[in-house]
């Protein structure tokens, strides 16, 4: 299609910048360097917002780690009821990372109580006793707890059928299996028998005796 100059009314070639008659401006046509920036500022707008897209994404993932790994950091530990109504016997307790092993001592029953030395408990930090009656024997242990109170529990990780444990630093170990438990708590760490750590059992400290209800003891039963 031709195109004619406003001025003179001429035809003049298609993207011609002046009328070859009069000399006169033709409207509406734009320089090839203007149609070329216009292209190039195309390409340039549509590739500028996925740079910028790409940038906004990788610090929202990184802001959502750093909030996930300090909400994780800082989550409360799972509480065990019944070490949570533990008294605290003793100040913040720390164990040595090669392991601390169990210190066997007796035990006495009098008065439908099962009962051993506090001072000794304080002193060894994790001991085992037994309690027998004429239907079974239930092994038993007692351990002051990172945060100093007093955990009394049925010695015995229940899958594995073992009766002793060692404490590596605040972690409870089974000897058979290698299981872990957190020690002020005894939430499952690693493990196969994980899911059944030593039974916790409530106990009362009275002068300088820990005491154990004899029926809550005499009634346990393994849990699988």
């Amino acid at each position: 299609m031709a195109n004619f100059c406003s001025s003179c009314g001429k035809p003049v070639l298609q993207n011609a910048r002046f009328c070859t008659s009069c000399g006169a401006a033709i409207e509406g046509v734009q320089p090839a360097e203007v149609n070329r920036q216009n292209k190039r500022d195309k390409v340039l707008g549509r590739q500028r917002p996925k740079r910028t897209n790409r940038l906004r994404t990788a610090i929202i993932i990184g802001i959502v780690l750093l909030l996930g790994g300090w909400l994780y950091a800082n989550l409360p530990k799972h509480a065990n009821p019944k070490i949570e109504a533990q008294p605290v016997v003793a100040s913040n307790t720390t164990y040595s990372p090669r392991g601390q092993n169990m210190f066997d001592i007796p035990s006495k029953v009098e008065n439908g109580k099962i009962i051993i030395p506090l001072d000794v408990v304080k002193e060894k930090k994790f001991v085992a006793f037994n309690y027998v009656s004429p239907k079974n024997t239930v092994p038993l242990l007692a351990y002051i707890s990172g945060e100093g109170k007093l955990v009394t529990a049925v010695s015995m990780c229940e899958p594995c059928n073992s009766k002793r444990f060692h404490i590596k630093g605040e972690e409870l170990v089974c000897n058979a299996c290698g299981s872990t438990w957190e020690l002020d708590n005894l939430q499952a760490i690693s493990g196969a028998c994980g899911k059944y750590p030593p039974d916790a059992i409530p106990s009362v400290v009275v002068g300088n005796e820990v005491q154990i209800d004899e029926a809550i003891v005499a009634r346990w039963q393994r849990r699988i």
